[in-house]
């Protein structure tokens, strides 16, 4: 993706041609502002969105967390580990371990 200011493509509309190679992020005081695409990529990437929000959710059986909540424990047990709370196993002992408690 090519970046260019916003003020850059005022003063030169050619550079919108760029985006039939390449996707343009234009930006706006050093922050992003809109992106510009070819026509034909656009609308295959809005048929896939479609095609995905379609898509009915799938029970796959395993159980679902919120991505946060994934951070928020991993995060907490990076510090337990750190602080001498959390020891770590051989993957042997482990084994074993999960073997009595399925017993």
């Amino acid at each position: 993706m090519t970046t260019i200011t916003a003020s850059d493509l005022k003063q030169n509309t050619m550079r919108l041609q760029d985006a039939l190679r390449d996707d343009l992020l234009v930006t706006k005081r050093n922050k992003p502002f809109v992106v510009v695409m070819d026509y034909e990529k656009y609308v295959k990437i809005q048929a896939y969105i479609d095609a995905v929000e379609k898509e009915p959710m799938v029970d796959d059986g395993y159980p679902s967390i919120l991505f946060d909540e994934a951070c928020d424990r991993v995060a907490e047990s990076v510090q337990n580990y750190r602080s001498g709370k959390m020891k770590t196993v051989s993957i042997d002992a482990m084994r074993e371990k999960l073997i009595e408690r399925r017993k």
